[in-house]
């Protein structure tokens, strides 16, 4: 490509990845104002009803969305087994996620959250089949060592802190499906889906544990639902304009928000291990994204210059 178009074409992908960026931003932003409400009804609410009722909020917004959008939109699923699995699974991992976030606090829960894409890789061999290299496994060992810097396993460590692990791993087989999905699925069929999922499997319980709320509580409801559904299409968004790894780092701002709503809110001010394990965690799933960036590219970069064999 000659020197002036190569100019002329990184200026649009310059500005497609800045806005990407800002969406990421702002969709880390609004998941932690989600979790930071629902920690904050939890005192009140059994968390259940809380994600039944915020499902429920964000079905609505989505048919809103639906109405108002001049683009086809489908539900059709063309892998109703994988839609299936994965959202009992997202069901689970929220759910565990929620219910250890009541005794921890919220900058502790992200960042021992932020352990799934260390997760991830791991079970990227047995569910995906692609191979895992040496320094990708080093960053693996490294995260794990973030999370028993933060737990302090000398102490005893707590079953919600173990929650939040299980949800993190919950959540990192959720990611690997949605990336199996996004090859035949639209992602608003994978939202409403998810969303879905919540009420169907959450309804039956709400006939024991219902209690009538007043209009305060329907609203902060109707808030933590509408920033969910914000940041599911902020962070889609952000991935159409830009590149995992340019975003990776602007989505850990969420332990940046954390830190400052728990303040706030809570007057939570994290402990000295749970700091040091937050920055060995988020280096090591840096790491990684930027890894499996760079092997990517040397993939592509390998495709474009491969000459074809000939065949007598």
């Amino acid at each position: 490509m000659e020197p002036h178009l190569e100019a002329e074409a990184a200026g649009p992908r310059r500005d497609a990845a800045l806005v990407g960026i800002v969406c990421a931003i702002a969709a880390s932003f609004l998941f932690v104002l989600q979790d930071a409400g629902v920690k904050w009804l939890s005192a009140q609410l059994v968390i259940l009803q809380i994600l039944f009722l915020r499902s429920l909020f964000g079905l609505g917004y989505c048919a809103i969305g639906y109405g108002v959008t001049s683009k086809p939109l489908s539900l059709r699923v063309h892998r109703p087994l994988l839609m299936t699995i994965r959202s009992v699974i997202n069901v689970c991992a929220w759910f565990m996620f929620f219910t250890g976030l009541q005794y921890i606090d919220l900058g502790t829960a992200l960042a021992l959250f932020f352990t799934f894409p260390i997760f991830m890789t791991a079970l990227s061999v047995p569910l995906l089949g692609e191979p895992v290299g040496m320094r990708r496994w080093a960053a693996v060992i490294v995260g794990f060592i973030g999370a028993m810097v933060m737990l302090d396993p000398r102490g005893g460590i707590e079953w919600s802190s173990l929650l939040i692990l299980g949800a993190s791993l919950c959540w990192s087989v959720v990611a690997i499906m949605t990336r199996k999905l996004a090859a035949t699925e639209q992602p608003f069929s994978i939202l409403v889906y998810t969303l879905l999922s919540f009420v169907v499997l959450s309804a039956a319980p709400q006939f024991w544990i219902w209690q009538s709320l007043d209009p305060a509580t329907w609203a902060l409801l109707s808030v933590i639902a509408l920033c969910g559904v914000g940041a599911q299409f902020l962070i889609i968004t952000a991935y159409t304009k830009a590149s995992p790894p340019t975003l990776a780092p602007f989505e850990y701002t969420a332990l940046i928000w954390a830190s400052c709503l728990g303040y706030v809110l809570w007057r939570d001010i994290p402990a000295t291990n749970a700091l040091i394990g937050a920055v060995i965690i988020a280096s090591s799933g840096l790491y990684i994204v930027h890894r499996e960036a760079r092997l990517r590219g040397a993939s592509a970069r390998f495709q474009k210059t491969a000459k074809p064999v000939k065949t007598q």
